[in-house]
């Protein structure tokens, strides 16, 4: 379902009109398996064929890759599939799956727009180490560590086009950085 964006009912349709096969036709159920080679002509999204090996270790539960492929999602214009992925990821405290959840929720990627949840989850994404959410939750906190005033009224994209300009100069920071190592001491 996360791959293809079909319901399960559909799903189990085409699985019982023998459309599709189960890799064990005995066991029905939640996590019964398809047959990858069936499955990925209907992936909603482009899928390069090293892509497979990706598909392959989300579904298996790792964590960067269900990130790696809520990103596939998101630039391929379908943050709704990114969800799912985005939300097993960040279940394991995966930092940059936290990150992306909270910025789907401030720009209403795929769910309904919502600062507060997107600043909780940029917040997690902070705490476990997440050098751009650290950088954003600075600049969303005043002098004194109190709050900033909701930015979603005023000019400039609100709160998505701060966090969007704080993650540009972040990126281009580290490209300098690596560009431009500092000396070496001697």
């Amino acid at each position: 379902m996360a791959l293809t964006g079909i319901s399960k009912r559909t799903l189990w349709r085409r699985i019982a009109d023998g459309l599709l096969r189960t890799m064990d036709p005995e066991k029905r159920g939640e996590r019964a398996q398809l047959d990858l080679d069936e499955v990925l002509p209907m992936a909603c999204i482009p899928l390069a064929s090293d892509d497979i090996a990706l598909v392959v270790a989300a579904d298996a539960g790792e964590a960067e890759a269900q990130c790696d492929l809520a990103l596939l999602f998101l630039k391929a214009g379908r943050p709704a599939g990114a969800l799912y992925w985005l939300e097993l990821a960040a279940g394991q405290a995966y930092p940059e799956a936290m990150y992306w959840l909270g910025r789907c929720h401030v720009s209403g990627g795929g769910v309904p727009r919502d600062e507060n949840i997107g600043i909780s989850w940029l917040a997690r994404a902070a705490s476990h180490g997440h050098v751009i959410a650290r950088e954003q939750m600075q600049a969303l906190q005043g002098r004194n560590g109190q709050a900033v005033a909701p930015l979603a009224s005023g000019g400039g994209g609100g709160l998505d086009g701060l966090l969007e300009a704080i993650e540009k100069r972040v990126v281009a920071d580290a490209l300098r950085e690596t560009a431009n190592p500092p000396a070496a001491s001697r």
